[in-house]
């Protein structure tokens, strides 16, 4: 048995990739076809193939192997297109305590490409994209991660996560469809 300790998913607009990879650094891909009333369902096939790579079956053996994943990512182009054109539900963020403003301040080289030598050293005449995220719906929560080997150095305070939530919730953020 396999000891599966990461998988990352991306959720195309027409099929999802699943990549795994075992505590050696071994890896394999997965693929499914994207389902876009529920992703969850691509998701689902695209670690199922995964799994299948390593001729593990989606039964209840790969089930097991699933709790010991220590990290999985998950990327939506659906998801990003809807955030990035303005168009999809209303979203809040919830991030590491003390980073809320930095979705806000942008890029410096991008946020002046286009500009003149003299508009660039003059902020008055620059204008700021308006933020993909209202400040108003971005919640700190009190956690940290070593930057330099990724480490659990102060644990999620889960109650502050929940609390998060509640306000999100509260301000018209939406969870489902």
């Amino acid at each position: 048995m396999r000891n599966v300790v990461l998988i990352g998913s991306d959720a195309g607009g027409t099929m999802t990739d699943m990549l795994m990879v075992d505590e050696k650094g071994d890896f394999v891909v997965g693929k499914a076809s994207t389902t876009p009333k529920d992703e969850s369902i691509g998701f689902i096939n695209s670690l199922a193939d995964a799994f299948e790579q390593w001729q593990i079956a989606w039964t209840d053996e790969a089930k097991t192997v699933v709790p010991g994943i220590l990290s999985a990512v998950y990327s939506g182009t659906t998801m990003l297109n809807a955030l990035l054109t303005r168009r999809g539900r209303k979203v809040g963020v919830i991030i590491t305590k003390g980073f809320e403003d930095t979705l806000l301040h942008e890029r410096g080289a991008q946020i002046h490409a286009g500009y003149g030598y003299q508009d660039k050293i003059h902020k008055a005449a620059h204008v700021h994209n308006r933020p993909l995220v209202d400040r108003k719906l971005i919640k700190g929560v009190t956690e940290r991660i070593g930057i330099f080997l990724g480490e659990e150095v102060i644990p999620v305070y889960e109650e502050e996560a929940r609390q998060a939530t509640v306000d999100l919730l509260e301000r018209g953020v939406r969870h489902r469809l």
